[in-house]
């Protein structure tokens, strides 16, 4: 019986595929089960329940928020995820090359039947899932919080939203981190370009947007501005953070939603899982251990 090249091409895709999980698995649960992950899972879920559950307060909001609905309350949590869950990420991934590289497991590694771009998704999705893991059980927790608080539980297209673009930020901050390791030839230097691109996108990237509005004769001093708040919108694009509040404000009443099209915050988003993740691959099959 002969078989067709089309199945047998589809088979060989499936056990590239259960190759890459079955790697990406035992990675994941390396991570888990260091002493890091103590540390940074409670804090994950603390940080996320906490937001959830203050935010759905009407008591504890600060003035000057708005807080109608769950999708409100989502939207304001995320802040969590912005500050405590991309830096779990950057925690739990910055030696996952360069320990290896001086180790000299990464030799060993590569060495393996396993094609270089195959072991790269493996080492992606290892790290992506070790950090999903609290932070999914956390959303999932602070979810009931907000019905507990509000008496409403949150429209699964405001849940979804929620998941799917922390996911999405998750994997763009291990790919960044990922290269980041992959290019340094010490830990130290590892952890600081972590560290370093973190603080840039978190703390400093109002510092462009400023700047960029200035030069085009913005008054940035007016907090009202439309025009700033447009201006702030397209730079965000450039940004892993501006890209995930932008897809939260996606789910928001209409006068809070974004001036921006959604197709282009959708293009920015598959721009930043892309991008980072193919300067990944290539780096890895070029790499000299």
């Amino acid at each position: 019986m002969q078989v067709s090249p089309y199945y047998r091409r589809s088979i060989q895709m499936i056990n590239r595929l259960k190759a890459i999980w079955d790697v990406a698995l035992h990675d994941m649960k390396r991570h888990v089960r260091s002493q890091r992950m103590l540390i940074l899972a409670p804090l994950v879920i603390f940080l996320l329940c906490a937001a959830c559950w203050g935010f759905a307060d009407p008591r504890i909001v600060p003035a000057g928020l708005s807080v109608d609905s769950p999708a409100d309350v989502l939207f304001l949590s995320s802040t969590s995820v912005v500050f405590i869950c991309t830096l779990s990420v950057v925690l739990l991934g910055f030696d996952a090359v360069s320990k290896r590289r001086l180790t000299g497991e990464l030799a060993i590694d590569l060495s393996q039947p396993m094609p270089r771009s195959d072991y790269a998704w493996s080492q992606l999705t290892g790290v992506w899932l070790a950090a999903m893991i609290p932070t999914t059980i956390g959303i999932l927790v602070g979810t009931f919080l907000i019905h507990r608080q509000m008496g409403e539980w949150p429209g699964f297209g405001d849940f979804a939203m929620f998941l799917i673009s922390t996911g999405l930020l998750l994997w763009w901050y291990t790919s960044l981190q990922l290269l980041a390791s992959s290019m340094a030839k010490d830990i130290g230097a590892s952890v600081t370009f972590g560290i370093g691109t973190w603080l840039f996108f978190v703390f400093l990237w109002l510092i462009p947007t400023l700047i960029i509005a200035q030069s085009m004769g913005v008054d940035i001093t007016d907090t009202t501005s439309l025009t700033f708040d447009r201006i702030q919108e397209k730079t965000d694009l450039f940004s892993p953070n501006g890209v995930y509040q932008l897809l939260m404000e996606t789910r928001l009443a209409s006068e809070s939603q974004p001036q921006t099209s959604k197709n282009s915050i959708w293009l920015a988003a598959i721009g930043w899982f892309t991008i980072p993740t193919m300067l990944f691959l290539k780096r890895i099959r070029h790499l000299r251990p």
